[in-house]
This record gives structure tokens, C-alpha cells and sequence, in this order.
């Protein structure tokens, strides 16, 4: 960790010469960061928020109340795997898993005006993502995360850096470090070619 730097520095950083593209990315998920405003409250402009929470209750209130904080904040705003609720809040665009990643050509061709992301959890899946018209991937775990508990009790390997600079040496398309992410290890990502960082939990202490 670089001292005095928060998450969102040393994200900021990265993105030096991808400055048309936002340096973080929050994931909503309320199981993890119950109260996402304060997060989002918190993140410069330029920011990107992608909205998850697919089980809440209320989703489609929820989201249309992230989405009003980001837009009065200048942050984007995208909606994860429903292009449907997409459209009805007025989003910047749509986050697809890795599992949706085909919906992607057609989601172009229908919102060109839209940014569209999706996640991707190895080398084969940047590889067919760079072959569809997408912004960014969000390329993890990097690290050992609470979001995959397999990764903690070492069942399921992580990326690693070396991952993901095999990862961004493979494609020319801009990717984001996702998984375990910390203020403390943030720093290790320099020089991986990574453009910024995408969390869920690692924004809570910003």
C-alpha cells in the first residue's frame, strides 16, 4: 500500500491513459455493503456503479434510487443482467456475467449509445469477450475474496497478478482487476496492465 492512498487513488493511477473510462467500478450487493449510498456518496465523479442486488425484494426501487444518487453525482450507471430494468431506469448501460456475455452483440446494436461490461474469470473468456463489442471486462478474482469462499480455503485458485498481466497482454480490450481487492494490495497491481478496479467491499473504507 502506497501510504495515505485510498482504493480509489491508486485506481485513479491505473486509469492515467484511460481517462475516457471510469477508474473504479462499485458492485452493489447488499448482502456484503448494506448501506451502498454511503459508498456511492463517497466516489468521484466519473465513477461507475454497477447495480447487482439481483434477489432484493425491491429491486426495481432500489435501483431506481441508486440511479437518481448517480446521476446528481455525475457517476455511471449500469444495470447488472437486465437490460429490461435498464431501459426503465434510465441506466448508462449494462454489466453482464460471464454466463450472458453473447447478449452483448445484440444489446449493442439495440442501445449503441450504452456502455456495456461483463465479467470474465479466465484467459478463454477474455478471449471471446474481445470479439464482441463491449467497453470493458472485469477480469477475477485476483485475490482471495469473501465473494468466492472457495478462494479463501484455497479450493479454487485466484488469478494472480500473473493472471491477469497474461490477461492483458492477450487482448486489447481495457480490463479491471475484480476480487479480494484492497487499499493494502491495490498497489501490487501496477504495471499489470489493468485500467482501474472494480469492488464490492474494498470501497467501504474510502
Amino acid at each position: 500500500m502506497v501510504r495515505g492512498m485510498t482504493l480509489t487513488d491508486i485506481a485513479k493511477r491505473l486509469n492515467e491513459d484511460h481517462s475516457l473510462l471510469p477508474p473504479v467500478f462499485f458492485m452493489t450487493d447488499q448482502q456484503a455493503v448494506s448501506a451502498p449510498v454511503g459508498v456511492i456518496s463517497r466516489l468521484p465523479p466519473g465513477a461507475a456503479v454497477i447495480f447487482r442486488d439481483y434477489h432484493h425484494p425491491e429491486r426495481d426501487r432500489l435501483g431506481a434510487d441508486l440511479a437518481v444518487l448517480c446521476r446528481d453525482r455525475g457517476l455511471i450507471f449500469l444495470v447488472a443482467g437486465d437490460a429490461g430494468l435498464a431501459v426503465k431506469l434510465k441506466a448508462d448501460g449494462v454489466h453482464l456475467p460471464e454466463g450472458l456475455m453473447a447478449e452483448a452483440a445484440v444489446l449493442r446494436a439495440s442501445h449503441p449509445e450504452w456502455m456495456l461490461t461483463v465479467s470474465c474469470h479466465d484467459l478463454a473468456a477474455v478471449r471471446r469477450a474481445e470479439k464482441i463489442p463491449l467497453d470493458a471486462a472485469l477480469v477475477g478474482p485476483v485475490f482471495p475474496t469473501h465473494s468466492h469462499p472457495e478462494t479463501l480455503s484455497g479450493e479454487k485458485p485466484t488469478l494472480g497478478l500473473s493472471g491477469v498481466r497474461q490477461m492483458t497482454a492477450a487482448t486489447s480490450l481495457p480490463l479491471y482487476a475484480l476480487g479480494g481487492i484492497t487499499e493494502k494490495n491495490a498497489s501490487q497491481l501496477t504495471g499489470t496492465g489493468v485500467v482501474g478496479i472494480a469492488a464490492i467491499r474494498g470501497f467501504m473504507s474510502d
